[in-house]
């Protein structure tokens, strides 16, 4: 959804698939992968905002990658997903000290081996 990308996109072919192609370019930048409107929209709010924005990003695509892998044995449980989304919904809300916390550990180096 952030990237305003299908998953049948005409670029997918040859064994690259959505999953695939966010993995190799997100890297935590949000820009190498989000849709550039999402982009354009948060550049004209206050850095405050703009930080959650991309800790908020970031964390949805984090988590779509955590979602999307290709064994199912190794995806969290939508209860487990639906838990992080509450703890990034509080975070955004600004029911917590500032920090976001996933209860997935979620962080760019735990999102599994090589494309």
């Amino acid at each position: 959804m952030v990237t305003r990308r299908r998953p049948l996109d005409d670029m997918f072919v040859g064994g690259l698939s959505l999953h695939k192609w966010v993995k190799v370019h997100f890297h935590g930048r949000v820009e190498k992968v989000v849709d550039p409107a999402l982009v354009t929209a948060s550049r004209d709010q206050s850095q405050e905002v703009r930080k959650m924005w991309e800790v908020a990003i970031s964390e949805l695509i984090e988590l779509g990658l955590l979602c999307t892998q290709e064994s199912p044995s190794t995806r969290p449980t939508m209860l487990d997903a639906a838990d992080d989304l509450d703890r990034l919904k509080r975070y955004l809300n600004g029911d917590t000290a500032g920090t976001f916390a996933s209860s997935l550990g979620i962080s760019s180096s735990t999102i599994g081996g090589d494309c």
